[in-house]
C-alpha cells in the first residue's frame, strides 16, 4: 500500500465540532408586513421581529449566555476547510474543554433556574412590547416552555485531523496530491488567521495615531490597546505550527504596546503618538509579508 506523507499539522492539533441548538425567538409581524408590502410593492418582503428584546429578561440573558458558547469556541479555534469542525492545537485541548464546559454549563444552570418561570417571562416580554411602539405580540407568538427547552442544546464531538493511516486502500495519485494539498491550504489558512488577528486590531490603533490630537477620530479608548494584547494571547495560543516568525512577531508587538499600556502619553505627547505610529505601522508592515 502507497503511504502518504503525514502532514505535521495533524500531530500537532485536532478538530472540535460544536453543534448549537437554539430556540427561534422571532415573530411574523403580519402588520408591518403589510405596510412595508404595499410601500415598497413588493409583496414578497417578510418580516419578523424578536421576541424577549428587554436585557433585563431571564430569557434574554439565557440566549446571551448561549451566544457566548458559540464566540468562546470561535475565539479559541482556527478555521478549518468547510463550515464543521475548527482547528483546536493539541496543546489547548484541556483549556478549551474547560472553558467550554464551563459556559455550556452556565446556561444549563440558567435553564434550570427560569424554566419554572417561563410563563411569566413571556408575560413581562409581552408587556414590555406593549410599551414601544408597535409591539405588538400575543402569548401564542412564543414557543412554550417544553418547546424552549427542547431547542436548546449544546454538543462537542473532537475527532483527529486525517492522515495517512485513515486511508484503508490505495489512492490514486491525484487524490494523494489533492490531500496533501488541502491540509498544506489548512496549514497556511492557520497561520493567515493567527495574523490577523494581531493584525486587525493594530491597524485600528495605527489609523487612530495617524489623525492629530484635537482632530476628528482621533480619540481612542483603552481597549484599543487592550484588544491589541489580548489577540496577542489568542495568537499565541493558536500558533499551532509553533511558527517562529509569527512568535517573533508577537514578542516584538507585545515589547511595542507594553510601553504605552495604562498611561495616557498617546493621547496627551504629539510627538510620543507619532513616533508610536510610526514604529506600530513598520510592524504592521512586517506582520503583513508574512501572509502566504
Amino acid at each position: 500500500m502507497n503511504q502518504l506523507n503525514v502532514t505535521p499539522l495533524a500531530a500537532k492539533a485536532m478538530l472540535v465540532k460544536l453543534t448549537v441548538r437554539r430556540a427561534n425567538l422571532t415573530r411574523r409581524d403580519t402588520s408591518a408586513e403589510s405596510y412595508i408590502q404595499s410601500q415598497l410593492d413588493d409583496t414578497s418582503l417578510v418580516v419578523n421581529s424578536k421576541l424577549f428584546r428587554d436585557k433585563t429578561n431571564p430569557i434574554n440573558q439565557i440566549m446571551s449566555a448561549a451566544s457566548e458558547v458559540y464566540t468562546t469556541h470561535k475565539d479559541r479555534t482556527l478555521a478549518y476547510v468547510d463550515k464543521g469542525p475548527r482547528l483546536l492545537p493539541n496543546t489547548e485541548y484541556f483549556d478549551y474543554s474547560a472553558q467550554m464546559r464551563q459556559r455550556i454549563q452556565q446556561v444549563d444552570n440558567m435553564m434550570a433556574l427560569h424554566m419554572p418561570n417561563y410563563d411569566k417571562y413571556v408575560q413581562l416580554d409581552i408587556a414590555y412590547r406593549s410599551l414601544r411602539p408597535n409591539g405588538r405580540a400575543s402569548v401564542s407568538d412564543y414557543p412554550t416552555m417544553e418547546e424552549f427547552q427542547d431547542r436548546m442544546g449544546f454538543d462537542l464531538k473532537f475527532s483527529p485531523l486525517p492522515e495517512a493511516s485513515h486511508f484503508l486502500f490505495d489512492i490514486n495519485e491525484d487524490d494523494k496530491a489533492a490531500f496533501v494539498q488541502m491540509m498544506e491550504q489548512v496549514e497556511v489558512g492557520a497561520r493567515n488567521e493567527v495574523i490577523k488577528t494581531m493584525l486587525e486590531p493594530l491597524s485600528h490603533l495605527i489609523e487612530k495615531l495617524n489623525k492629530p490630537i484635537g482632530t476628528e477620530g482621533a480619540i481612542f479608548r483603552d481597549s484599543a490597546i487592550e484588544n491589541i494584547v489580548s489577540n496577542l494571547d489568542r495568537a499565541k495560543k493558536l500558533n499551532v505550527s509553533d511558527d517562529p516568525e509569527i512568535s517573533d512577531m508577537i514578542g516584538k508587538l507585545a515589547q511595542a504596546v507594553s510601553v504605552y499600556q495604562g498611561t495616557n502619553v498617546l493621547r496627551e505627547s504629539p510627538i510620543v503618538r507619532d513616533q508610536a505610529a510610526k514604529k506600530l505601522d513598520e510592524i504592521a508592515r512586517q506582520m503583513g509579508a508574512l501572509f502566504r
